[in-house]
């Protein structure tokens, strides 16, 4: 068996003999131009008279502040909401199809959930308008639910669409085979010593999870710690986030600030940088203390499983709702406080088919980077060892493990240089990175864990490598090959930053429309906007999880 292994260097190599050129394609459109934007990200660290207009700034400490707490806060609220969901739903009914739903949740871009929620809680918003017709107030209250100083609002946003990402990772890990059967013996064993569900959670599988959790935890902190768009339409404004006001110099006209920006980036990573290991420290000093505090319980506790049923529900509805908010919304044209029911209109759709150029080209980068994505993921995986796989996760954990923020301030100045802002080119480019990222984590796994056992048997049948790729390999990979391209789908529709900067202002997409229309007064277009936003991305998921059934598969 081990010889067939070793035999079996992927398909494609074997069949031209050009091997190692497969690497080509993903080093050209990817990981060169991420170092490159790395490079020049940290172009500006020795200007001096920028890191001193920095810390002078006013609003420098009270934003880092900020930034740190929303992002630590809401990754310890969707870490214990996931824990909850993964605990009530394991290996119940609804457990075959929880990754399928939390999927879905993933497919609605971060940027249309903080819209709905804010058409939510506004002061002016859904709740405010029951609680009115139910105690007879006739102006909205003096509430700060949205922008308020503390962040509340952004956090609950982040936690709430972070959760399903983190509940996503553990399914996945929990479904392999092994994982499952030695969770099963182990159960058995605590169950035959008297501990209920959730003893067994709390002092024997939620330890064995955790480390497998470090770096999807990362790469959620540093999101929440440093998201720009999510910030923009619902976060805190005075003082606002760190991240914020680095997008506000960036933007800005004077040369001065977007220096100041620049070493904003930079000063904002190293802090996360700093938070993290400090963090880290706390764990390793700490680690007896949270285990006596774990082993403090009654053993009989089967408290969770009830309230990961609920977090479930819950969370399944309030997507729901969301969506349902903003479709409704969309069509609100006169809605004065406090009716429940607005004067209905189509025209702020009107206004987005007249000129379908954002949407238009949202739809034809997100198809062009995911299938691109799919094409040079596809040829590193069957032309290249799988030993050779751990330089494109390294640099797709690091892509996601920086702030979007100064990947895509390295990625302006990078292309600037090679003159790829504002024009196609280099926006497909910025959108490819994420795009390539996101789906080799989703697509590595499952394309090396085939069977070596199927080739052996092609083979031997004197099949041919490209006959078993497309008859066999294909097949077998049919699920994953769909969740990826959804998955990549999705993460370009929902870019803001890279738009932003590589399109200087010569494109419009969906997501710079909708941040754009937040500062605004035009309600039902935004949400018009927003709830385009979700739509096409969940289009996209739906029709994978419909059409990626394995041929051999009995559901």
């Amino acid at each position: 068996m081990k010889r067939t292994e070793k035999s079996w260097i992927p398909a494609f190599a074997s069949m031209t003999g050009v091997g190692a050129l497969g690497s080509l394609p993903i080093l050209t459109l990817f990981a060169l131009p991420l170092l490159a934007s790395l490079f020049f990200s940290f172009e500006i660290t020795f200007d001096r008279q920028a890191w001193q207009n920095l810390l002078a700034h006013p609003q420098l400490w009270s934003g880092l502040r900020l930034s740190i707490y929303t992002g630590a806060a809401s990754t310890i609220l969707a870490l214990a909401a996931a824990l909850l969901i993964i605990i009530g739903a394991y290996e119940s009914k609804s457990w075959h199809n929880l990754p399928a739903t939390m999927g879905a949740m993933l497919a609605l871009p971060h940027l249309a959930l903080a819209i709905g929620l804010s058409f939510l809680i506004m002061p002016s918003g859904i709740l405010a308008r029951i609680v009115a017709n139910i105690v007879g107030w006739q102006t909205p209250p003096q509430w700060v639910t949205t922008h308020d100083p503390y962040g509340i609002a952004l956090i609950i946003a982040l936690a709430i669409k972070e959760a399903p990402f983190i509940v996503w990772v553990l399914a996945g890990f929990l479904n392999r085979e092994d994982i499952r059967q030695k969770f099963v013996l182990q159960r058995a064993a605590a169950q035959s010593l008297g501990h209920g569900t959730g003893s067994i959670w709390l002092r024997i599988f939620v330890p064995q999870l955790m480390p497998k959790l470090i770096w999807p935890l990362v790469i959620v902190f540093v999101y929440a710690a440093t998201v720009v768009d999510m910030s923009l339409a619902i976060g805190p404004t005075q003082p606002p986030t760190l991240a914020t006001v680095i997008w506000a110099d960036i933007n800005s006209e004077q040369v001065v600030n977007n220096a100041r920006g620049g070493v904003g980036a930079i000063f904002l990573s190293l802090a996360l940088l700093m938070s993290l290991v400090l963090a880290w420290s706390f764990i390793i000093v700490t680690k007896p203390i949270w285990k006596n505090i774990m082993n403090a319980g009654p053993s009989t506790w089967a408290a969770p499983v009830f309230a990961g049923h609920t977090k479930l529900i819950s969370l399944e509805v309030f997507y729901v709702l969301i969506a349902a908010l903003l479709f409704f919304m969309s069509l609100a044209q006169n809605w004065p406080f406090p009716n429940l029911v607005p004067t209905a209109s189509l025209k702020p759709w009107g206004t987005i088919f007249q000129n379908p150029n954002a949407l238009i080209t949202s739809i034809v980068l997100a198809t062009l980077t995911s299938f691109t994505a799919l094409s040079i993921l596809l040829l590193w995986l069957e032309m290249m060892n799988q030993k050779t796989d751990r330089i494109i996760l390294w640099l797709s954990l690091a892509l996601l493990g920086l702030p979007a923020i100064l990947v895509g301030l390295g990625q302006y100045r990078a292309f600037l240089r090679f003159g790829l802002t504002a024009n196609m080119a280099g926006l497909f480019l910025s959108h490819l990175l994420p795009v390539v990222a996101y789906m080799a984590i989703v697509l590595v796994g499952p394309y090396r864990a085939i069977d070596p056992r199927f080739s052996a048997t092609a083979k031997s049948l004197q099949a041919s490598t490209l006959k078993f790729f497309i008859a066999i390999k294909l097949p077998l990979l049919k699920a994953p090959i769909l969740s990826a391209l959804a998955v990549g789908f999705a993460v370009s529709f929902g870019q803001y930053i890279p738009a932003q900067l590589i399109g200087a202002g010569r494109f419009s997409t969906l997501p710079i429309e909708a941040v754009t229309l937040t500062s605004g007064a035009n309600r039902p277009l935004t949400a018009a906007f927003a709830f385009l936003l979700m739509l096409p991305p969940l289009l996209v998921y739906v029709a994978a999880a419909r059409f990626g059934r394995s041929r051999w598969s009995n559901s």
